[in-house]
């Protein structure tokens, strides 16, 4: 049958009942349900689409789609959404943007994915994915962030795993407020208060009295941080003040010595092996220290130098020192050189300069030198291969404890007397063998550690030196030795007792009495052995002082002093008694080892056939005294020059012990009217 046109045309409008479809054919609208239709299509009640089929944007919900489907409410699904690949996804997946369409995703793809998931804090990773940070944690319960640490026990603590010295570094680039919100002005510090927090202080002052010192510093930097540190302590000290310290950082460091350091500056090293320190001007002294100066961890190197590493300017710059100059944990490897110089005359007040741990491996020099009134305190001083151990000289003094001599050709030597610094006149006639003596004319009180003499300056027999040793003589029968009478009133003659080797020739002479008062050296004379060639031998002479044990206050000029000795013979009124320092070392718990062996160690060790010379181990000459006790490389204990103690056999010789013998057995012998 063919098809029919058909057409139901309405002219003006179509109404169905009151408003079941009304239709405006003027204004092209049609309502269901509704006689006012605002829309072309308007449904008052509810509709049903088997589909919807749309030229443009259809809008559920909205008036103006924006979107092919624009839903503006809720949505349900009762069948199944694809993504762009038209795939449904699996159970548990879930579906996220591709940036150009949509993906089913695992939703491990989303996870935190952290090492230690709880607490981790999170970040997006490089496939705009999640990911866990293993070593940055938030606590919750306790409100604590973590970095490098998963348990932190602080509002921010940052942890360094153990060995990992790459990690653990904290750098704020921004600007730093300390615990009141404060900035900090340039070169201030942060520093704790009475309470632990942290505050700016010091407007710079806190920062610039610390100076560094490195090997990739440079002298025009200004030395205030590491970064800027200076090249060379000289440039440090060029800027330093009262006050500074300088640190040098381990390394090799040359200086255009000598070095003055400014009063109360210390020049401190990283490490005592590692901070080397190389003075390029040989015959001069390396650093010059004034009043209240320290210099520790350091290690002086280089050729060979007579200078000292440490000495008071000797332009007399260093003033009065009220605080000793300091030497503490240092070693000078520098042949020939000094390790100290502790000169009087270039400083005023205490004259003085302190040691703890220095050691002297300096071939050929000298460890420390004290002259003229100076004086100074050794702790754990060691001299090993040097020509002089310790010495003092021209009335300078030291005290010495727990330090050693080892190798090298002297240990202590104290030698002669400072200047007279006050002469006085014998007020009250001295009488012979009486240890007072009363003197007028004084300005000052005596004190212990000045020496002096009365009227005449007499000597004693200090050693005899053998120059011819001759041959022919037997130990049985020893040569006698005859030293010529002194010249000075009450004067005592000194003795002697020849040493004779087992070739028969003299090897020493021992002095068992010093006598007193020889204006010259007096003559020697051995006697001649019944066969064979006649000794010879000469006498040195020290000079004699009276020692000062006490003294009383100087009134009307006049003070009555006790001596340490006995007047050898009566003392007029009148006699001029000058006074002045001893030139005096006390050294305790000291240890000489092959003194005398000589200052180069590859020949000194007894290995290397080096050989002791006990008698080089103190030495007292021309007026000056070293008072010790001492132990040696054999073991042997002395109390001074008078009393041993030889620990391998056991036995007690010297002086003062046959003297104390003697004085116990006198009074023995006299009871029982005997002879011993």
């Amino acid at each position: 049958m063919a098809s029919v046109n058909k057409k139901f045309a309405v002219e003006k409008g179509l109404e169905v009942g009151d408003n079941a479809l009304v239709v405006d054919a003027d204004n092209n609208k049609t309502g269901i349900g509704k006689t006012d239709a605002k829309y072309g299509l308007d449904v008052a009640t509810t509709a049903n689409f088997d589909g919807i089929v749309a030229a443009g944007q259809v809008g559920i919900g909205s008036t103006q789609p924006a979107n092919a489907l624009d839903v503006r409410g809720n949505a349900l699904f009762g069948g199944t959404i694809k993504d762009n690949s038209g795939g449904a996804g699996t159970n548990g997946q879930v579906i996220i943007s591709t940036g150009s369409g949509a993906s089913w995703s695992s939703t491990a793809e989303i996870a935190t994915n952290a090492s230690d998931g709880t607490n981790s804090l999170q970040y997006k990773k490089s496939n705009s994915k999640f990911g866990g940070a293993d070593n940055f944690v938030f606590d919750p319960t306790n409100k604590r962030v973590g970095i490098g640490t998963t348990l932190p026990e602080y509002l921010l603590q940052v942890a360094r795993a153990p060995g990992d010295s790459s990690n653990g570094f904290v750098q704020i680039g921004g600007t730093f407020l300390d615990s009141s919100g404060a900035v900090g002005v340039a070169k201030s510090i942060l520093a704790a208060g009475d309470t632990g927090e942290l505050l700016w202080v010091g407007a710079g002052a806190s920062v610039t009295n610390i100076l560094h010192v490195n090997e990739d510093g440079n002298d025009s930097n200004d030395g205030f941080t590491l970064k800027t540190a200076k090249r060379t302590i000289g440039g440090a000290v060029a800027i330093a003040t009262t006050g500074n310290t300088i640190r040098v950082a381990a390394g090799s460091y040359t200086e255009n010595n000598p070095v003055v350091v400014p009063n109360n500056v210390t020049i401190d090293g990283d490490d005592l092996r590692q901070t080397q320190i190389i003075p390029s001007n040989v015959g001069v002294d390396l650093f010059h220290a004034k009043n209240g100066t320290l210099f520790q961890n350091l290690s002086f190197v280089g050729a060979a130098n007579t200078g000292a590493m440490i000495a008071f300017p000797p332009d007399g710059s260093a003033g009065i020192i009220t605080q000793s100059p300091y030497v503490r944990n240092c070693t000078n490897f520098v042949p020939n050189s000094m390790g100290m110089k502790v000169d009087g005359s270039h400083a005023m007040g205490l004259k003085s300069m302190n040691v703890d741990s220095y050691t002297q491996y300096n071939q050929g020099g000298i460890g420390v030198t004290i002259s003229n009134n100076g004086y100074a305190q050794l702790v754990s001083i060691f001299t090993i291969c040097n020509v002089t151990g310790i010495t003092a000289v021209s009335g300078a003094q030291c005290d010495v404890n727990n330090s050693n001599t080892s190798f090298g050709t002297r240990g202590l030597v104290a030698s002669g007397v400072g200047t007279v610094n006050q002469t006085g006149a014998v007020a009250q006639a001295g009488i012979a063998e009486d240890n007072t003596i009363v003197v007028g004319s004084l300005t000052s009180r005596p004190f212990t550690g000045q020496v002096f003499y009365l009227g005449e300056l007499f000597n004693e027999i200090s050693s005899i030196s053998v120059t011819n040793a001759g041959s022919g003589y037997t130990s049985t029968n020893p040569p006698v030795v005859t030293i010529a009478d002194p010249s000075g009133p009450g004067g005592i003659t000194a003795e002697g007792v020849a040493v004779i080797s087992g070739f028969g020739s003299v090897t020493s002479v021992n002095i068992n009495a010093t006598g007193s008062q020889y204006r010259a050296a007096p003559a020697v004379t051995i006697a001649a052995p019944s066969s064979g060639v006649t000794a010879e031998a000469s006498a040195i002479i020290s000079p004699s002082y009276f020692t000062i044990n006490s003294a009383t206050p100087v009134t009307a000029g006049v003070s009555t002093i006790t001596i340490d000795q006995k007047l050898p013979a009566a003392v007029g009124v009148g006699s001029t008694v000058p006074f002045a320092k001893q030139s005096l070392i006390l050294a305790s718990s000291y240890t000489f080892e092959h003194v005398g062996s000589g200052t180069n160690i590859n020949t000194a060790r007894p290995s290397k056939g080096g050989v002791a010379i006990p008698e080089n181990q103190a030495i007292s000459e021309q007026g000056g005294k070293v008072v010790y006790t001492s132990t040696d490389e054999r073991g042997n204990l002395k109390v001074g020059d008078n009393f041993t103690i030889n620990q391998q056999t056991g036995d007690i010789t010297g002086d003062a012990f046959k003297k104390s013998i003697q004085a116990q057995l006198t009074p023995l012998i006299i009871a029982i009217g005997g002879n011993l």
